[in-house]
């Protein structure tokens, strides 16, 4: 019983670990390739990089074998300010910004339908509506604000102003949609919070919290622009294909800024992409190919932690089979025993009729029994197990970047094989004692020699 709960414990505690660490810190079901760059370091500062993504070497990307989706991401190239969070904290935050923009589609699964993530902005877009004119934000209700047309700003800033030239009038206006990685409130809430007396934050209550945007503005004197665009913006979700720091949204806005204040050819400019790769056993082909094409998949150290974790259920796997063969041989002990003071018993059944292996049934069949009960109360004994120490845990552990709500995992198969597990060594430790009774001579038992 202890040899099964100590299987079914570390069995699925590695379950669990790798369920977290694959699944959410280290995905496996995609892969971040970003062009490779040689760079040289000179004192504190590292020369080189700048390398990019263009359209021809996604192309590229999308016809290798395994690879079912690509997905560009674009980072913004320009600073920007994001000033808010007044509704949540008491007061408006105003920090550096560090944004990134990917395909929509790439993260539908993760954002509420009442709050789409998807360009609003884009006239091609068959979701596109024409803007409707207002004055004030009332007119538009809870989910648009009122402000100048999209576009307008950019405009402005690629040509002089003309003297005495009419503003456009304020239309409707959706919020920019961004998601942001569950990383972000882990560190905040583990972190960042504590320094300044904020209150803890509910990742589920913060989604539709409203934010002013500065593109091109910055805290930092030097790198701020001449000109910049004003934008508003909206959490509507957490991915973990979001930007570890920062904040991620719909790719085509960041093409807009970016050409903004660069380069029209600057909308083809990726500085990564996302491969999606459905089965696992793909990937290392995916990446072999991946570095043929003159890229490298971004190292996230989740072979490592893949290969860690194997090790970790191996090793506490080979303990476990250890205590459960030591209690085969205890089982075996005891069958013995129960054979021997149970020899008048087995001599009758031989008398009247029961075969050799008949015996042997009843006695494995026992066996199998036992093994049986064993193996739930094994089950049993892990299960509660777990859940004290996620109890523990919860309570006592502080919070920290994806921490999980429980580090264990029971499968059915778990439950399976371990009571599998505790039959088998139950009926191998009692097969020694089931030969020995089904080979008694009925007349020598009875007769007491």
């Amino acid at each position: 019983m202890v040899g099964i709960a100590t299987f079914a414990f570390f069995i699925s505690l590695g379950l669990g670990v790798r369920t977290v660490v694959l699944g959410k810190t280290f995905p496996l079901d995609q892969l971040e390739v970003v062009p490779k760059s040689l760079d040289l370091a000179v004192g504190p500062l590292s020369l080189g990089g700048g390398a990019v993504i263009d359209q021809a070497k996604v192309e590229e990307l999308e016809a290798i074998e395994g690879v079912e989706v690509v997905y560009p991401k674009m980072r913004l190239t320009v600073p920007s300010l994001g000033i808010g969070g007044k509704e949540v904290l008491g007061t408006d935050l105003r920090s550096e910004m560090v944004s990134d923009g990917i395909e929509p589609d790439l993260v539908q699964k993760d954002v509420d339908s009442d709050r789409p993530f998807r360009d609003f902005d884009d006239p091609q877009s068959p979701d596109y509506t024409p803007p409707e004119a207002c004055e004030t934000d009332a007119d538009c209700g809870e989910d648009r604000y009122c402000g100048m047309p999209a576009g307008y700003q950019e405009a402005r800033r690629n040509k002089d102003k003309k003297e005495g030239a009419q503003k456009p009038a304020k239309v409707c206006r959706h919020y920019i949609p961004v998601i942001a990685s569950e990383h972000v409130v882990e560190l905040y809430n583990g972190a960042l919070r504590r320094a300044h007396g904020f209150p803890k934050l509910n990742p589920d209550f913060v989604l539709g919290i409203k934010f002013d945007l500065k593109i091109g503005a910055s805290m930092v004197g030097a790198s701020a622009k001449d000109n910049t665009i004003r934008e508003k913006g909206m959490l509507v979700g957490f991915s973990r294909k979001a930007i570890t720091l920062g904040i991620t949204m719909p790719i085509g806005y960041t093409k807009r800024f970016n050409v903004a204040f660069g380069k029209p050819e600057d909308a083809q400019r990726y500085h990564s992409v996302i491969l999606m790769v459905p089965e696992k056993d793909d990937v290392a082909a995916v990446a072999v190919a991946v570095e043929g094409l003159n890229l490298e998949v971004a190292d996230a150290g989740a072979e490592q932690a893949a290969l860690l974790i194997e090790i970790f259920i191996a090793v506490f796997s080979l303990v476990s089979a250890v205590i459960v063969g030591i209690a085969a041989v205890n089982i075996m002990q005891v069958f013995f025993m129960l054979v021997y003071e149970r020899q008048h018993e087995i001599g009758i059944m031989r008398a009247v009729g029961a075969s050799r292996g008949d015996i042997t049934a009843i006695i494995l069949g026992e066996a199998a029994v036992l093994g049986v009960m064993a193996g739930l109360a094994g089950v049993l004994m892990a299960v509660e197990a777990a859940e004290l120490f996620d109890a523990v845990s919860a309570n006592y552990i502080p919070d920290f970047p994806y921490k999980p709500q429980s580090y264990f995992m029971f499968p059915w198969w778990l439950i399976a094989s371990s009571l599998g597990f505790s039959v088998a060594f139950c009926v191998f430790g009692a097969f020694l004692p089931a030969r020995r009774a089904a080979r008694m001579q009925p007349a020598m038992v009875l007769s007491g020699h």
